[in-house]
């Protein structure tokens, strides 16, 4: 599509959506008159003992405008079955019913126990309250990133998208500009008083809600407070004893337990990689390195989350793990202890699914993710494991780089609404519910009474979810509460799992203290032409590099290519995507 069509679909859309909401507003002045003589009627009636402030209180729930709503909410408040958007005109629920549809990625955990994420509690409720019907269209697990650029090609979209600044290549502003996106600015300030309240109050939300030219492209999830460091090494613990070594704290430590338990277990895979967490295409399986490069990082390189793959920040300066000379380190790491049985042999070809089932089997030693599927998968054999640190080269190395969540993450659960959006105004009203004080807890906790009850003030799962012997921790994520989608976040406070057992609290809160995430990419942002620029690049190394980092960690191709690997990427153009993310990241460093 070209520059001048471009131009000219925005403008027919900009038109559309202006005789819109002028329609709109006349609706709406002719319910405003109506009810202001209503009103002045009841002021006149009250105003002897009260006065005519306006200030409903207790008989409407009005949705917040600080974020410190939710603590309040916490605190015991009751809320009633209405809910205005206040000074925006659209009341929840609506008097009629409407539908939007909305493409998601759905997880897999998800897809065990529904068809589509309107079998969770949390939307079924929602609809509700809001009398708004999601249609959700899911993308075939494992396809994420290809269907969502056949649906873009076919410029056929939904109202809204989930993960959509992640996967359009370029980014948001990009995607505003193409006429796929719609800027939300407008819409945030009129119609998200919650949201909007969060970014006023927090500046760094507000930092990262936005692009460098201040365009809004999504709504994002937003933390209530610092969470923990999920994610990591995790140990069985009678496998370890038999080896009769200290739980490893080196890379070199690791080998050594490693070889140790393919010595006792033949037919075992010693260490997996889950690939919890990590958004499309960017999981062992694909990459060769772990979301979170966990072994990577030991090299003193890094990695990120997200959109921004292996590029990562060196105080300041923006590198590319991929090429430096701590990677091929690493290479040859992963390439001897595939050789020696020590990782998955089948680790190209296995999905979620396969993993989870290989370490069910009782055949796995050692996992590196989320510490709260690790539990319920070892858990379920009756099999105790230990947390073992972030490994390093050398004992009392520091770690640069764990698992952390910025204010405003993650990016692959943010939504986007599109161009082709006949009634943007609910969609955004719509998503601000998430991030009010009842909203909130809907999406943390699920429903009152049902899931949990409020203990002391504070928001506490019931047996339902916790005890549960039908329903595991990682499929409650989905079924009793919404684990995705953006929302004003609990963290771990929310996570059954972690609430559940003391133990995997301990072990998030010792990863957290053990290290910091220095090295990753804080959430910056391109401008059009960067995003262009850069899909250009990416969609070519990305695939070589993939490619060849396989055949180097299997032994297809020996380690000696490595420089002429780096060479290739070189030509096409690698560092010139890298001082594409340096300036980003200088003007978010500035901002």
């Amino acid at each position: 599509m070209g520059r001048e069509e471009k131009e000219k679909k925005r403008e027919r859309q900009q038109r559309k959506r202006e005789e819109k909401n002028k329609k709109e507003e006349q609706k709406f002045m002719r319910r405003f008159q109506k009810a202001a003589a209503l009103a002045i009627g009841v002021c006149m009636t009250v105003s002897a003992l009260a006065g005519c402030g306006g200030q409903s209180g207790e008989s409407e729930m009005k949705t917040e405008t600080k974020q410190e709503a939710v603590t309040e909410q916490a605190s015991g408040q009751n809320t009633e079955e209405t809910a205005e958007t206040e000074g925006t005109g659209i009341t929840f629920p609506l008097e009629e019913q409407v539908t939007l549809t909305m493409w998601a990625p759905f997880n897999v955990n998800a897809a065990s126990v529904m068809e589509d994420y309107n079998g969770s509690l949390v939307f079924q409720e929602m609809e509700k309250r809001t009398n708004v019907h999601i249609e959700f269209i899911h993308p075939a697990i494992g396809q994420d990133s290809e269907q969502f650029n056949l649906m873009i090609a076919s410029q056929e979209y939904p109202d809204m998208i989930m993960g959509g600044i992640s996967n359009y290549v370029g980014g948001g502003d990009l995607a505003v500009e193409d006429g796929v996106f719609l800027q939300l600015n407008d819409l945030i300030d009129q119609y998200a008083p919650n949201y909007k309240a969060i970014l006023e109050s927090n500046p760094e939300a507000k930092r990262q809600a936005s692009s460098d030219s201040g365009i809004m492209s999504a709504i994002l999830p937003m933390m209530r407070q610092e969470n923990l460091c999920w994610y990591g090494p995790v140990i069985r613990k009678d496998w370890l004893e038999e080896t009769g070594l200290d739980i490893p704290e080196t890379v070199e430590e690791w080998e050594v337990l490693l070889t140790e338990m393919k010595k006792n277990h033949p037919d075992s895979t010693p260490l997996i990689f889950h690939p919890s967490g990590a958004s499309a295409g960017n999981s062992f399986r694909e990459r060769g390195y772990d979301f979170w490069g966990l072994f990577m990082s030991a090299y003193g390189i890094g990695t990120s989350s997200g959109t921004f793959g292996a590029m990562y920040n060196d105080n300041g300066t923006v590198k590319y793990a991929p090429i430096e000379d701590g990677f091929k380190d690493y290479l040859e790491v992963m390439n001897r202890w595939y050789e020696n049985g020590l990782i998955d042999a089948d680790y190209p070809a296995r999905d979620m699914d396969g993993v989870n089932a290989l370490i069910t089997s009782g055949m796995v030693g050692a996992m590196v993710g989320s510490v709260d599927i690790a539990s319920n998968l070892f858990d379920s054999q009756g099999v105790e494991y230990v947390a073992a640190p972030y490994p390093v080269l050398k004992e009392g190395d520091p770690v640069r780089l764990r698992a952390y969540d910025a204010v405003a993450s993650p990016i692959g659960n943010s939504v986007s609404i599109t161009t082709q959006c006949e009634n943007p105004e609910i969609a955004v009203a719509w998503l601000d519910y998430a991030f009010s004080e009842e909203g909130s807890l809907l999406y943390n906790f699920g429903v009152e009474g049902d899931t949990y009850t409020m203990v002391d003030g504070t928001p506490t799962f019931t047996d339902k979810v916790l005890n549960n012997p039908d329903v595991p921790g990682e499929t409650a994520l989905f079924l009793y509460k919404m684990q995705v989608f953006p929302q004003l976040r609990w963290g771990a406070l929310a996570n059954p799992s972690t609430v559940k057992n003391t133990k995997v609290l301990e072990e998030k809160t010792a990863w957290t203290e053990q290290g910091t995430a220095e090295l990753t990419m804080p959430p910056v942002s391109l401008t059009a032409e960067e995003g262009d620029e850069l899909a250009k690049i990416l969609t070519t190394t990305d695939v070589y590099q993939n490619e060849m980092v396989t055949k180097f960690i299997m032994g297809v191709e020996p380690l000696d290519k490595f420089d002429e690997y780096v060479n290739e990427m070189k030509k096409m153009k690698i560092e010139d995507a890298i001082a594409i993310y340096q300036e980003a990241l200088d003007r978010y460093l500035s901002r």
